[in-house]
């Protein structure tokens, strides 16, 4: 679907065509409506929070659903991080998932190895580190990581930190993560060719969804579902159904 498209889908869906019945949703807050099911599909396509309480690869679907937005194999260069014997490394800027991170360590007179790390919740992180049968090893080929900012990094400069024994170095992560979609927009559609998101963003290029093509009118029955909700339609409870069939 063209971005045309999904907004025509959108006032067909949610009965505006030919109807005086509600107000008139304006170009650029059908665009913030679709971005909105854009991400909320995501969210519920990544994570658990759904009726099929199935997650990301749970099934062939799910992997179709999000294909486009998988990013493969992406170096990241280590520095060090303030915590003793810990690696930090930027995220990429567009990072909206991780999937799966590895990290390039080096041992002397045992040369490079990738060893898989292990996502660890900050409160156990001093516990892990400590104990004997799980210690960050090169010889086990695991190191417990954490995600977070560095108090020497700008606020917004997100990070991946590894964690080591003092034995060996880590050079660098290999992330494979979903990015985030380009906002869906529709500038062409308002006199001008433009418009402002809040914060004086000027919106001047159309853009498609990124997502998979049999994405699309699932993405605008969730915009639907939301616009019906604000508006509190008549038919909120019709929606809410059929976007639950395709979770």
């Amino acid at each position: 679907m063209t971005v045309q498209e999904m907004h025509y889908d959108f006032k067909l869906k949610f009965n505006k065509l030919d109807s005086q019945d509600y107000q008139n949703f304006q170009v650029p807050e059908i665009d913030w409506i679709l971005n909105e099911g854009q991400m909320l599909f995501l969210k519920q396509r990544y994570g658990v929070t759904n009726t099929k309480q199935t997650g990301f690869e749970g099934t062939q679907k799910r992997i179709d659903d999000l294909r486009n937005l998988v990013m493969k194999g992406i170096s990241l260069p280590g520095s060090a991080s303030v915590s003793t014997n810990s690696t930090k490394a930027a995220l990429p800027s567009d990072y909206f998932f991780s999937l799966r991170v590895e990290a390039v360590a080096l041992k002397q007179g045992c040369g490079q190895k990738n060893l898989i790390c292990r996502v660890t919740q900050h409160d156990d992180l001093s516990n892990s580190l400590n104990d004997p049968y799980y210690n960050p090893s090169y010889e086990w080929g695991e190191v417990p990581i954490t995600f977070g900012t560095d108090s020497s990094a700008v606020a917004d400069a997100n990070h991946i930190f590894g964690y080591d024994d003092g034995s060996f170095n880590i050079l660098s992560f290999t992330l494979d993560y979903l990015r985030t979609p380009r906002r869906i927009a529709f500038p062409t559609g308002v006199p001008g060719g433009t418009y402002n998101y809040p914060g004086a963003v000027a919106v001047t290029v159309d853009q498609n969804c990124e997502l998979a093509e049999h994405t699309h009118n699932e993405i605008v029955d969730l915009a639907v579902q939301i616009a019906a909700g604000d508006v509190e339609h008549p038919g909120l409870q019709i929606k809410m159904a059929k976007t639950a069939m395709f979770e």
